[in-house]
This record gives structure tokens, C-alpha cells and sequence, in this order.
């Protein structure tokens, strides 16, 4: 019974629980059917709604471009409105700071508004007036142009990256790390959405070409048509229909474009590269040009271009290392571009030369100014000949390079000639710039690679002409020094030499300031033109330097017929004998040795100086015996007409020893380099050869007359000239002595003929003399000195 209770209960429990689950499926029916009518509304609805949302969202992002274009000032002329660009972020809020790529210091302050198809850069800029802040754009370039590089922190910087635009690099960095990370993230996801659309579009447009293509011959091979139906169909169709290509072949190169875009996406092109050639090589294979290997041949072709294109912007990288633009050229070179890689490598060669030429710093120092431009011009020349080498073996891509070569000193050639030439810089300026442009030039010698004769050529007339005007300055200073000279003998202790010891080092005589300038002027010239000494500007050195020479005696022999004292006389005299006997000579010398020849130009002037010399000592000789015989001994009015008796003793007159004591003053006025004993031998030889002319005997009264005591003094006035001044005594002056004595005489018994006393012997004469010179010859030190 019991049993039977709970068997019911038991059916009774699953009734209920089988009603319960009926009521829930009958709801969940329910509930579903109404689901699905709502889903069927929501399609109907669907169309309507699509149109209004992205009615909406093209609106905003109109609304958005337009309060772009009035927030930012300058855009609209860089930019122009389109209606397909729109703001993907808005930088507004965002701030960035651009830094300084070689100190890490800040430069400005900005904001990046990242658009569908451009990265904006915007700054802002206060009014000065109105001290209100404004929108300014600062740089603006396409997305397809730019690459954006995350950083690595250093002490330096940190939370920053690089904007690279070739050839230029920009580096930013944020006030956050969550703010890099934004800027980035935004611009990487918005940037790979542009190539997905590019690359959907692309296959879709191969898509489409498949469907044009002509479809394959069906049977390549069928053993029930004839070589003769084969030949019909190609005359018929104007083109081969068999090309020898297997069937693995065609279906691979038929796959190898789709191969070729993903592993160009992935930026595999060394992979790529390698399948490109695979395909030359099995496209060789085909014997005719049918229209599938056509169409293959033009796709493996459109790809190597894109590929070329992408590498080629890789090799045009500022920043890549040697290994990698070696690597990028290798790929060009196995794609058969090696004139596009020459090209675009030696392109970005003299882009990345130019960029560095820009970022050099011009302080007011020209020479500093070269010095950094030829390091830079002729480092990167040195740089880029190695890289050439080790990746262009072919011999007949030198002359792509040496062309680049020549353009790149052409271009070094017109700043230097701008900055040094034009400029009016003088020529101490000039020479240091030239030397620091050969000394960097150098550098290209380890390579093989001399482009002296170049920089030669190009700046030969610039050159010359700065010579020509350098020599002019010097010619002025020489002349200026010479009229500003007093000629007086430097003396080693002179403040002139104080500090300049060394620098005068070579100068030994006793000479004046002007010569010291002199050597002053040949010196800064040699230190100047040594950068200079090419047998090219031999002539124009040479014909500099003689020219210095023959100014400097030119202007001493004009005015050596000044008045001037003994002594100053003498110091003109040995200033020119030590510029041409001494100087002339070691400058000769010098120049020779640095022609390695002879400079018979500068032998040539200095005989002709030397003659000019000789004309200076004439013309010094007559002049004096001019001033003695005018001013000391005035022979025809000397008054020897005294008719008394002479005294036992008599002395000699006052006339002739004014004239001796002058010549024992000029004696010792005259340097000890000067040959003072023939000058001065030269003088009594003229004084005594005056004394036999004519005039001196005969006036216009007639006669001259001479009286008892007056032919006995003359007599006895020459006897003591003749001996004080012996050394000096020639055999002409001598002879001529004895030509006057007896004049005298003769003169004297003429006119007295009954003479009543006898006149006094030799030796009276004699001992007069001697009693004479014992006593004062000790008046006279510089003449009895001479030997």
C-alpha cells in the first residue's frame, strides 16, 4: 500500500514538472517570434538609419575641418580644403615639445593634429601687441611621406621620438609617457588602416585584371591536332601560342605576384629580391612570347618596380650605416637597376652633404667657416668613394662617380667663392682658407682620389686676381715705410725690437726701420702664397716678389738726392746693399727650393739693382766733392796771391784742413760694410782732378795770380794732404798732385821773374809736415785709421 502512495506521488511530480516545461516553451516561442519580427523591423529600418549616421558623422567632420582651418593660422595656403580629408585626432589638448637633435634642448613648444591623409605640426605664437596667443602652423607634410620612430629614454631625453621626412629628422618628446603612447598608438593604428584599404584595393584590382586577362589555351596538348593547325592559329592570331613553360612553372609564376605583395608589405626584400630573379630565370626559359608570359612577365615587372621604389627610399635614408646601404644597393643591382641605384645613392650622398653644409654655424670667422665646410664637403666625398667602391665593382660606374665627384667641388667651389672671394676678405684670410681646404683635401690622396688640380683650376683666376691686389697693399706699405723712414741704424737694444727678436733674426747690418718692414712685407707674403706655390702661379709670385725689390731701391735712389747728413747717407746706402747683396739672394733661395728650380727672374733683378747701387755711391761721390769743394775748399777763390815771406813755421792753410777734417767726419759717418776707402779715394781723385782744370787757373781778369808766400803754402798745403790722407792717395791723384804743384810754379815764376829769394826745398816741406801731423794728428782719428 505504501508502495503503491509513493509510485503516485512520484507521477504526480513529473505532471507538474511536464506542464511547467510546456509553459516555457510556449514563452520561449513566444519571445522569439517577437524577436524576429522586431529583427525583420530593424532590417527594414536599417537603410534609413546608415543614412542618417553617416550623413551625421560627415557633417562633424566637416564641422571639425572647418575649425581647424580657423584655429590654425597659415594652413589654408598650405593646405588647401578638401572634402575627403577629415581630423583623425585632434592635438589640441595634447602638448609636445621639438627638440634640438644635436644638444637635447628644447626648441619650441607644439601640438600634432594627425588628419586622414597629413600630420599637422602647430605651434603657438603671443602677439606682441595685444599679448594674445595664436595657432600658428609650423610644419605640414604628408602621411605617406613621414615615418614615425619610438626612442629609447637617455639621460638626455626621454619620452620622446623621431619625425623622419628625407632628408630631414625631427625629434619631439612629451610631458608624459601615456601621452607618447597615445600619439604613437593613434598614429600606428590609423597609418596600417591606410595600407590594409590600399592593399584590398590592389587585390581587388588584380581581381579584376584576372577577369580580363585572356583565358589559356584549354589543351595545351592534344595528340589529334597537327603541327600545321598550330602554325594556322599563330598566323592567324598574329602571335606565338606556345611557350615552353611547364605547368608547375605557369601556376607558380601565376601565385608569385600575390607571394610578392605580402613579403613587400612585411618588408621582406631579400626574400623578395631572390623570388624576382627565380622568375627572370624561369621566364627565360619560354621560347615565345605568348600572352600569359606577358601578362606574367609585366606583373613580376610592376612588382619590381614597387620594390625598386621602396628600396631605393631606404637607400635614400640619412641615417642608414654603411652595411645597410651596401645591402640596399646589392638589391638594386640584382634587380638590374644599377644606373637607378647609382643614382638614388650618390642623390642622397649630395642631400645628406647639403643638410650638413646647412646645420654648420657661421660665427663672423670666415677661416673657421671653410675649415668645417671642407671637412664636412670632403669627409663625406672620402665616406661615400669607400661605400661606391665596395658596392659598384663594375669599372664603368667610375665615371658616374667622378662626375658626382666634380659637381660636389663645384658646389664646395661656389660657397668658398662666395664667402672668401666676394667677400673682399684680405689675403691673410684667403691663405688660411685655402690651407685648411687643401689640408682636408688630403684626406681623399689615401683613396687614390687627388682632387688638388681641381680646386686649382676652379679658383685659378680668383686666385690670381687676390695676388694682384695683395701685391698692390704691399707695394703701398713698402713705399709707406720708406717716406716714414728717418734712416737711422736700428740698434739691437731698440724698443722697435723689443719682443721681435727672433722674428729679425736673419737681419745682421746695421740698417734702418724701413728694411725691417721690408722683411716684414716678404715674410707675411711667403707665409701667405706658400699655401700657393703651384707652377700655375709661378709667374704671377715670381714677378710679386721682384717687384717688392725694385719698388724698395726705386724709391731709395729717389730719395737719396735729399738732404740728408753723412750718416744717413751711408744707412740708405747699406739698407739697399743688404736688401740686394743679402735679402734678395735667401728669398731666391727659399722660392727656388719650394719650385724645385731656379728663378732666373729674381738673378736677372738683382743685377740690375746692383747697377742702381752703383749709380747711388756715384751719385753720393759727387755730390760730396761737390759740397767740399764749394763749402770746405773752394780752390779758384782760395787766396794764394800773398807775396810776402813764409815762416819756418808755417802750418797748412785754414782751408785745407776744413777739407781734411770734413773727409776725416765723413770717414767715420760711413758704415764699415761700405767700401768707405774707395769712396772716399774717389773723392780726393776728383777733388785733385778739379784742381788741374783750367778754371781753376784762368778768370775772367786772367790769369791766376800767386805771390812768394801764396805758390809756397800751396805747395805746402798739398804736402800735407797728400800725407794725412795717403791711404787714400792713388797713383791718379798723386800724378795729378804733382800736375798742380807744377802749375803753380810755373804760374808763380810767369809772373815773377826777377826773383830775389829762393823758395824752399823739399825737405823743408817735409819736415813741416812731420812737425804738423805730430801735432795734430790725433784731430783727425778716422783718417790715420785707415789702412
Amino acid at each position: 500500500m505504501l508502495t503503491l502512495r509513493s509510485l503516485l506521488s512520484d507521477l504526480k511530480d513529473i505532471n507538474a514538472n511536464l506542464q511547467t516545461e510546456e509553459t516555457t516553451a510556449e514563452k520561449v516561442t513566444v519571445e522569439l517570434v517577437a524577436a524576429d519580427e522586431d529583427e525583420r523591423a530593424t532590417q527594414k529600418a536599417a537603410p534609413a538609419l546608415s543614412g542618417l549616421a553617416k550623413q551625421s558623422e560627415e557633417q562633424t567632420r566637416r564641422q571639425q575641418m572647418e575649425a581647424l582651418y580657423e584655429t590654425v593660422e597659415g594652413l589654408q595656403k598650405v593646405l588647401p580644403e578638401w572634402r575627403n580629408r577629415y581630423l583623425v585626432r585632434d592635438g589640441s589638448h595634447a602638448r609636445f615639445a621639438e627638440v634640438n637633435p644635436a644638444n637635447y634642448k628644447t626648441v619650441q613648444n607644439v601640438h600634432f593634429y594627425l588628419l586622414s591623409d597629413t600630420l599637422l605640426v602647430t605651434t603657438k605664437k603671443k602677439n606682441i601687441i595685444s599679448g594674445k596667443s595664436r595657432m600658428v602652423l609650423d610644419k605640414c607634410w604628408s602621411l605617406a611621406d613621414v615615418a614615425v620612430v619610438d626612442m629609447k629614454d637617455s639621460i638626455e631625453v626621454s619620452n620622446a621620438f623621431k619625425v623622419m621626412r628625407h632628408p630631414d629628422m625631427f625629434i619631439y618628446r612629451s610631458e608624459s609617457l601615456e601621452e607618447k603612447r597615445s600619439f604613437l598608438g593613434a598614429f600606428k593604428r590609423f597609418t596600417d588602416e591606410l595600407m590594409l584599404q590600399k592593399r584590398q584595393a590592389v587585390e581587388s584590382a588584380k581581381a579584376r585584371q584576372k577577369l580580363t586577362i585572356p583565358a589559356a589555351d584549354p589543351e595545351p596538348f592534344s595528340p589529334t591536332r597537327s603541327d600545321t593547325g598550330d602554325r594556322d592559329t599563330e598566323k592567324r592570331s598574329g602571335r606565338p601560342t606556345k611557350d615552353d613553360l611547364t605547368a608547375n612553372d605557369i601556376k607558380w609564376l601565376m601565385e608569385l605576384a600575390d607571394e610578392l605583395d605580402v613579403l613587400i608589405a612585411h618588408r621582406d626584400f631579400d626574400h623578395a629580391v631572390s623570388l624576382i630573379e627565380q622568375a627572370r630565370h624561369t621566364l627565360s626559359k619560354a621560347n615565345a612570347e605568348t600572352p600569359r608570359v606577358s601578362v606574367i612577365r609585366s606583373s613580376v615587372e610592376e612588382r619590381t618596380n614597387r620594390l625598386a621604389q621602396l628600396v631605393s627610399l631606404d637607400l635614400a635614408n640619412p641615417v642608414a650605416s654603411k652595411t645597410q646601404v651596401q645591402m640596399n644597393i646589392d638589391k638594386l643591382l640584382r634587380l638590374g637597376m644599377g644606373d637607378q641605384a647609382r643614382d638614388f645613392f650618390l642623390t642622397a650622398r649630395t642631400a645628406i652633404i647639403r643638410h650638413r653644409i646647412r646645420l654648420i654655424r657661421f660665427d663672423g670667422d670666415v677661416a673657421v667657416y671653410i675649415s668645417d665646410l671642407a671637412e664636412i664637403v670632403f669627409r663625406l666625398i672620402r665616406s661615400t668613394c669607400d661605400w661606391y667602391g665596395g658596392s659598384f665593382r663594375d669599372t664603368t660606374m667610375a665615371s658616374g662617380f667622378m662626375k658626382w665627384v666634380n659637381q660636389e667641388l663645384q658646389n664646395f667651389g661656389t660657397i668658398f667663392r662666395r664667402q672668401v672671394f666676394d667677400s673682399k676678405q684680405n689675403f691673410t684670410v684667403i691663405a688660411d682658407c685655402l690651407q685648411h681646404t687643401l689640408h682636408h683635401c688630403k684626406q681623399l690622396r689615401d683613396l687614390g682620389l687627388d682632387v688638388t688640380f681641381v680646386l686649382d683650376e676652379a679658383f685659378h683666376d680668383d686666385i690670381v686676381k687676390s695676388i694682384k691686389e695683395h701685391s698692390k697693399q704691399c707695394e703701398n706699405a713698402i713705399v709707406a715705410a720708406v717716406e716714414a723712414d728717418k734712416f737711422a741704424v736700428i740698434k739691437p737694444d731698440s724698443p722697435f725690437l723689443v719682443g721681435r727678436e727672433d722674428e729679425f733674426a736673419d737681419i745682421t747690418a746695421n740698417v734702418s726701420q724701413s728694411v725691417y718692414e721690408l722683411y716684414s712685407v716678404f715674410m707675411e707674403f711667403g707665409a701667405d702664397v706658400s699655401v700657393l706655390m703651384s707652377i700655375s702661379l709661378y709667374s704671377k709670385i715670381v714677378n710679386c716678389l721682384t717687384s717688392f725689390f725694385a719698388m724698395y731701391i726705386r724709391k731709395l735712389v729717389e730719395i737719396f738726392g735729399g738732404d740728408w747728413i753723412y750718416r744717413q747717407r751711408s744707412t740708405i746706402l747699406v739698407d739697399a746693399a743688404f736688401v740686394v747683396d743679402d735679402l734678395l739672394p735667401k728669398v731666391a733661395g727659399q722660392l727656388a727650393h719650394r719650385f724645385e728650380r731656379p728663378i732666373p727672374e729674381l738673378e736677372d733683378m738683382r743685377e740690375k739693382l746692383k747697377h742702381s747701387i752703383t749709380a747711388m755711391q756715384t751719385k753720393f761721390i759727387t755730390q760730396i766733392r761737390e759740397k767740399l769743394l764749394k763749402d770746405k775748399y773752394n780752390f779758384p777763390v782760395v787766396d794764394y796771391s800773398n807775396n810776402g815771406g813764409i815762416l819756418d813755421t808755417a802750418k797748412p792753410s785754414e782751408h785745407i784742413m776744413r777739407l781734411i777734417e770734413e773727409l776725416n767726419t765723413l770717414q767715420g759717418a760711413l758704415d764699415p760694410t761700405l767700401p768707405r776707402k774707395a769712396i772716399l779715394t774717389s773723392i780726393v781723385d776728383g777733388i785733385f782732378t778739379f784742381m788741374n782744370d783750367p778754371s781753376c787757373w784762368q778768370n775772367a781778369r786772367g790769369p791766376r795770380r800767386l805771390g812768394f808766400q801764396g805758390v809756397q803754402q800751396l805747395i805746402l798745403d798739398i804736402h800735407f794732404f797728400l800725407r794725412i790722407c795717403e791711404p787714400l792717395v792713388s797713383e791718379e791723384t798723386n800724378s795729378n798732385a804733382n800736375i798742380v804743384c807744377e802749375k803753380g810754379l810755373r804760374t808763380f815764376f810767369s809772373q815773377n821773374k826777377e826773383l830775389k829769394a829762393a823758395l824752399k826745398t823739399g825737405d823743408w816741406y817735409d819736415k813741416r809736415v812731420d812737425d804738423v801731423m805730430a801735432l795734430i794728428s790725433s784731430e783727425f782719428p778716422h783718417l790715420i785709421s785707415i789702412k
